[in-house]
């Protein structure tokens, strides 16, 4: 296990900071269950590490191992369920709310994936929770990806690799394996520690870089981040989720007519949302906290694991204008980007690991300050089918690591799709939370129908809706 999924891992010790990650299919009807369950098992096949459980050291410090259970059982991972009520979006999300509340069999390989039917129409949904030291967002995506195809009929001639080796491994393999790893890690230290030694041939540059890197770490790590919104102040373990969709090619258009990218504007939309929430309650704000995952990963890494930094932003809640917001976060996100320190949680993340879980959960306001964790994940751009199912919309949820919303959008077909994940305690009034989001969204996707249309005056279409 990598340094990074390390501390992800260690972070469920406080079961406020439990990493879990949730994907929501809707399927045009019901998938055959034999179907669905060949599918599950040969894309374990495919991936691996869907097989892996973890395996510690004895006292829970340094990274733990991935290894194949060699008591893997597809019957527990895979379940099926039938809504007992009317069906509808709501009790729907409350079911993958409860679902996604209850922590992972740290024993078993950590995910879990949930067949449901009852939803009108013959429709059906499938619900897929995954520790996060399993994978990132893209990674999950990549893993995803392993169940789907281009057809509704079953595709002859894939691939079939053979069932991965159980693996057994004690604790003490794994305390072996770490030292062998410190180890590796002496000469590419001791190179870091020469490199340094050189670099002060030029005092005045080596000292510069030092003051540059030192005044990046408080800015990276949330040190020096804007005060917390008193609005959403109360944080809690109970989680809700909502969703939302929107034309992924408005998105395009609105950052078009801004220069911007997508992300800049789905950013400005969920700010936007913030400061229509903090008006309409008699709060107004004129930042939040906002942090970004910043993706490191490269083509050549595996599926699994992560690969993201962090970035930090000042969320301008205080700007009612939404071109000149998606500017401010746009030159936001680029500062985020090329901090100096950016990475600086995978580079100490070998160290840190060492500390017990814990004591690592000391250092949570880190992530406990933030009003607004985002991310946006690329998607399936075509149409893909799940065991005679096809898929209609794909919502991701991520987890709450002490922050007050967790927002992640990924586009499935033409659609951008977004899951909200909110704490109960910090957003009290969720419809009006909701219908704000919405018109946060509309008035910043105005910017490019406006463009469009050649309007002087400005344009309100209803192009982002709630899913419910």
């Amino acid at each position: 296990m990598s340094p990074v999924d390390a501390l992800m891992w260690r972070g469920d010790t406080d079961r406020r900071l439990r990493g879990t990650i949730s994907m929501l299919e809707i399927y045009d009807c019901v998938p055959d269950w034999e179907r669905l369950l060949a599918a599950h098992e040969w894309g374990s096949r495919m991936a691996p590490r869907f097989r892996q459980r973890v395996v510690d050291s004895p006292l829970r410090t340094g990274t733990p191992s991935w290894a194949v259970d060699p008591d893997f059982d597809l019957h527990y991972h895979l379940r099926h369920i039938r809504l007992a009520g009317d069906g509808s979006m709501r009790e729907l999300l409350s079911a993958c709310e409860q679902l996604a509340m209850t922590a992972l069999d740290p024993a078993r390989p950590p995910w879990e994936g949930t067949l449901i039917e009852g939803l009108p129409d013959g429709r059906s949904a499938y619900f897929l929770k995954a520790h996060h030291a399993l994978t990132d967002g893209l990674g999950a995506i990549l893993g995803l990806a392993q169940l789907h195809s281009t057809s509704r009929d079953p595709i002859p001639g894939k691939p079939q690799p053979p069932s991965p080796e159980p693996v057994n491994i004690s604790a003490l393999d794994v305390v072996g394996r770490q030292l062998g790893e410190e180890v590796q890690r002496l000469p590419h230290r001791v190179d870091t520690a020469m490199r340094g030694m050189r670099a002060l041939t030029r005092p005045t540059k080596a000292l510069s870089d030092v003051l540059r890197y030192g005044r990046s770490v408080p800015r990276v790590a949330g040190l020096v981040s804007p005060p917390g919104s008193p609005l959403l102040a109360a944080r809690s373990i109970s989680w809700r989720f909502s969703a939302f969709e929107v034309p992924f090619a408005d998105l395009k258009a609105a950052g078009a007519t801004a220069r911007a990218s997508v992300n800049d504007v789905y950013l400005a939309g969920l700010i936007g949302g913030f400061r229509l929430y903090h008006e309409k309650l008699g709060q107004p704000v004129d930042a939040i906290p906002v942090a970004i995952p910043i993706s490191v990963r490269r083509p050549e890494d595996p599926a699994g694991g992560n690969r993201i930094a962090v970035g930090r932003m000042a969320g301008p809640v205080g700007i009612a204008d939404p071109f000149e917001r998606v500017l401010t976060i746009r030159e936001q996100v680029r500062a985020a980007r090329t901090e100096p320190a950016v990475d600086i949680f995978n580079t100490l993340g070998s160290v840190l690991a060492w500390l017990p879980g814990q004591v690592l959960a000391q250092f949570s306001g880190a992530t406990t300050q933030n009003d607004l964790q985002a991310s946006n994940v690329p998607g399936i751009p075509w149409d893909t089918y799940v065991a005679g199912a096809k898929v209609e919309r794909m919502f991701p949820f991520g987890p709450l690591p002490g922050c007050a919303v967790m927002a992640t959008m990924i586009t499935h077909n033409g659609t951008a799709c977004l899951g909200l994940n909110h704490d109960a305690a910090s957003i009290t009034e969720p419809e009006l939370f909701a219908e704000c989001l919405v018109d946060g969204f509309n008035e910043v996707i105005a910017l490019g129908a406006e463009k469009d249309s050649g309007a002087t005056e400005s344009v309100d279409p209803v192009l982002m809706r709630r899913v419910i």
